[in-house]
Formats: structure tokens, C-alpha cells, sequence
């Protein structure tokens, strides 16, 4: 079977280049500096893959994924930047774009690997595809906490909401006392939440474990939750290389990529003339937005009607700032 074909659009030399160097190992690579010579590409060559730095002399990375749209259909398309990603969170909502990598003083190599296998291979799922070898992943089968392996993770199986506070507690407790930020607390409430409650749903649709009221965008939790065994969720944590790690996996595969980005860019976007995001308002999405912002990479892997997973890792070392946006969907 031919190789994948990827074009890298990037006008600074250098990146341009390393970007290719690990690609080129596994697939046949072709790159342009600017969006005159991507286009020419790509009315010449079958490509799988358009990776484009956003900001370039001429016509922007925003321009080409527009006429990849257009154009070129089936051609994919993933966005880097150097500059804040939350400034094209908008555009992502507007033009469907799911990835965006961002480029600190290096670029996040392993992010760019990862990225491209899922996005080829539509094998999304796993934490372990950004982690080495020496990975492991454990399954707790009790009903206790299990301290994780010293590079790996231990999933534990939740199915209330008396035990998901009490492993949430847990689990935060072991991370702090590891270094890690008190805000990890935040993002195992906000994440086993949404697993707990908005994730499950009945055959035709509704909530189990809520009240909705669409006029007012509304959601209303039960009290006491106890899930049917089908409605039980995975959570996963542990530490590995630089990174703590927080994993929620539930199956239902009810989270929406569009909805995703609908509630981020509402939380981030400023609307005039108030000068403050709309999202503010919202009963909900402000917990997706929160984690994102305190996680260094917050992941979404979801399989339509089966199962989501979503993926939180925070750097040992230092909070890099600028954040990726990396939805996947099969």
C-alpha cells in the first residue's frame, strides 16, 4: 500500500524543515512556503494531509484550509501557530477546523506524530499514543484507591456519584501531593460530571441523570446518582515522563466535536459592546473551558454513539501557556 502523502505549509525555513524530518520517516512528505506553492501542490499532487502554519507573507494558513474546503474536499487539514491558539477558536468554531498545534521556541514534536497517525489511520483512542513504550495502564478492579505505576496509569470504574467523589478526592490528593496544581481538582469534577451526567442518554436521545430545559439552555443534575451497570464510566490517572494525567472514558460517544468548539468559542470569543464573552452566560460549557485552560493539552476522542474519551495532561515543569486545540472524531 502507497505511503500517506503530507504537504507541511510553514514560511520559516527551519520548522518547515524538522517539521519534514520526522515526518518523512513514515510517510512521503511534500512542503511549500507559502499559499501560492501549496496550491500549485495540491492541483498537481494526490495529498492526504495539509499541515499549514497560520500567519505567512501573502495569503494566510486560514486562506488555504478555506480552499481545501472548497476545492479539495478530501484532502485534511491541521493548523500550528506560534501565536495564541484562543485568537482562532472563532475561525475553528466558523470553518470546522479540529486541530490546531501550537509552536513554542520548538515545536511540540511528539503533539505533531501523534496528531498525524490519528488523523490517517482514524485510530484515536488511547492516551498511551503520547507516552513512550515503557507506558503501563492498569485496571483497578475494587472498590479502594490504587496507587499508579511510576510511569502509567490505573483506570477505576465509577458507578455513583458517592464513588465518584470519593476516588475524585482521591485521586486529587495523590496528584497535589506529587506537585501537581490544586486546579487538577477542578478538572476531575468537571470531566466525571460530564461523564456522569450528560454523557448518558436513552434510546432516543434524552438524559438520564438530568432535566434539560432548551429555552433557557438549562441542565439540572439528579441528586444521589446511582448508574445502571451500562452507564458505569472509566476514570483514569496517573504520572508519566512530565505529565500528570487525568483520562475520562464513557460510552455513550454523546459529546459533539461541534458543540465542543461551539462552547469554547462562547467562552472565549469577546462580543460587543459588553466587551465580555457570551459564553458567561451559558448554564453549561464553562467546565470544557476551564479544563482546557488549566490543562496543558486537553484531548477529545469520540466515536459517535459509542464512546468518548478525553484526555487532560498537565507538564511537571511549567505551565506552557498557549494551548492546542485537538478534537477527534471517527
Amino acid at each position: 500500500m502507497p505511503n500517506h502523502r503530507i504537504l507541511v505549509v510553514e514560511d520559516i525555513h527551519s520548522i518547515r524543515e524538522a517539521v519534514k524530518d520526522i515526518l518523512i520517516r513514515d510517510y512521503e512528505v511534500f512542503d511549500a512556503e507559502n499559499y501560492d506553492e501549496a496550491v500549485k501542490i495540491l492541483s498537481q499532487e494526490h495529498i492526504d494531509l495539509v499541515i499549514t502554519d497560520i500567519r505567512m507573507p501573502g495569503k494566510s494558513g486560514l486562506d488555504l484550509i478555506k480552499t481545501i474546503q472548497k476545492e479539495y474536499p478530501s484532502v485534511q487539514y491541521s493548523l500550528m501557530t506560534a501565536y495564541n491558539i484562543n485568537d482562532y477558536i472563532n475561525f475553528a468554531h466558523q470553518h470546522d477546523v479540529w486541530n490546531i498545534i501550537p509552536k513554542y521556541s520548538f515545536l511540540d514534536i511528539n503533539l505533531i506524530t501523534v496528531m498525524v497517525k490519528k488523523l490517517l489511520y482514524k485510530d484515536i483512542f488511547g492516551v498511551e499514543k503520547y507516552f513512550g513504550p515503557d507506558f503501563q495502564i492498569l485496571e483497578e478492579s475494587g472498590d479502594g484507591f490504587l496507587v499508579p505505576p511510576e510511569n502509567g496509569i490505573v483506570f477505576r470504574k465509577i458507578s455513583s456519584d458517592k464513588d465518584r467523589n470519593y476516588i475524585c478526592n482521591r485521586i486529587g490528593a495523590f496528584l497535589i501531593e506529587k506537585g501537581a496544581p490544586n486546579a487538577v481538582q477542578q478538572i476531575l469534577e468537571e470531566l466525571t460530571s460530564n461523564a456522569m451526567i450528560r454523557a448518558p442518554r436513552d434510546s432516543k436521545g434524552n438524559s438520564k441523570y438530568q432535566y434539560e430545559l432548551p429555552s433557557r439552555d438549562l441542565l439540572v443534575p439528579l441528586e444521589h446518582i446511582q448508574l445502571a451497570e451500562t452507564d458505569y464510566f472509566e476514570i483514569g490517572y496517573g504520572i508519566a515522563e512530565n505529565s500528570y494525567i487525568v483520562v475520562v472514558r464513557d460510552h455513550f460517544g454523546s459529546l459533539n466535536k461541534k458543540e465542543i468548539l461551539k462552547r469554547l468559542d462562547r467562552h472565549i470569543t469577546v462580543e460587543s459592546p459588553s466587551g465580555l464573552p457570551a459564553g458567561l452566560a451559558d448554564s453549561h460549557g464553562r467546565g470544557l473551558y476551564i479544563c482546557r485552560e488549566i490543562s496543558d493539552q486537553l484531548i477529545f476522542n469520540i466515536e459517535k454513539d459509542t464512546r468518548t474519551e478525553i484526555i487532560a495532561l498537565m507538564d511537571k515543569q511549567t505551565n506552557k501557556g498557549y494551548k492546542s486545540l485537538s478534537i477527534y472524531e471517527v
